[in-house]
């Protein structure tokens, strides 16, 4: 009995966190302006992905970056989670379909990602993981910046600065779980991120590639491998 009082809790926020990406999906990509390109650039426009099936894959998406968050964080806690998960989801399809993640969802991300880590530790009164949030936005976020800052440098483009944000995004929730959690976030992210790219290269792909996603995935992944290992 205890399990079932515990299990359906958590499945409400997993389906709560799918339908609300499955809905803000379509309204925001009718209404989220183009980004200016260079003449020889083209992307899909955003209206014409606010169709029932991207709906559908985001919502799965945010669903299934929730489950390791209700799983391994505690009730107190998890919000941050659950808004990365949503905003990570909008933002993953997005750059998987144009690989032009909208600026202003992730600053909008980064505003809830911050109220909900402040709200949590004023709830819970762990003021010094509002530090650890901002340490984890250093890590991830900075290292990104840093190899940004080196393909301009080289004048070869490893991502966008789009990616930088969502390094930011991504990284202030590892972090406000703990700084090794931003710190595996951003190997794991990496990793994925890196064995994306290899697979774009088997299949002989030249363009360029969603490395969103895998930066994403890096701190869920880290959840779920600390839940293996019981870390």
């Amino acid at each position: 009995m205890a399990l079932v009082t515990a299990l359906v809790p958590a499945a409400a926020l997993v389906a709560v966190c799918g339908v609300a990406a499955a809905g803000l999906a379509p309204w925001l990509l009718r209404r989220t302006p183009e980004p200016e390109l260079e003449p020889d650039e083209t992307k899909i426009p955003y209206a014409d992905l606010a169709t029932r099936r991207v709906a559908i894959g985001t919502g799965l998406w945010a669903a299934a970056l929730a489950i390791p968050a209700v799983i391994a964080v505690e009730p107190s806690r998890v919000g941050p989670w659950l808004v990365v998960a949503i905003v990570g989801a909008l933002a993953s399809v997005v750059d998987i379909a144009t690989t032009w993640i909208p600026r202003r969802w992730l600053y909008v991300g980064w505003v809830l990602a911050a109220l909900s880590v402040v709200g949590s530790a004023w709830s819970v009164g762990d003021w010094a993981g509002v530090g650890r949030a901002a340490i984890g936005v250093a890590i991830v976020g900075g290292a990104y910046a840093a190899v940004y800052a080196v393909s301009l440098v080289l004048s070869k483009a490893f991502f966008g600065f789009a990616d930088v944000r969502l390094g930011v995004l991504t990284g202030m929730v590892a972090g406000w779980r703990s700084v090794p959690t931003a710190t595996s976030a951003l190997v794991l992210g990496s990793l994925v991120g890196a064995l994306w790219g290899v697979v774009n290269l088997v299949r002989r792909r030249s363009e360029p590639y969603a490395y969103g996603p895998g930066i994403v995935l890096g701190p869920y992944v880290a959840l779920a491998v600390a839940l293996v290992t019981q870390r």
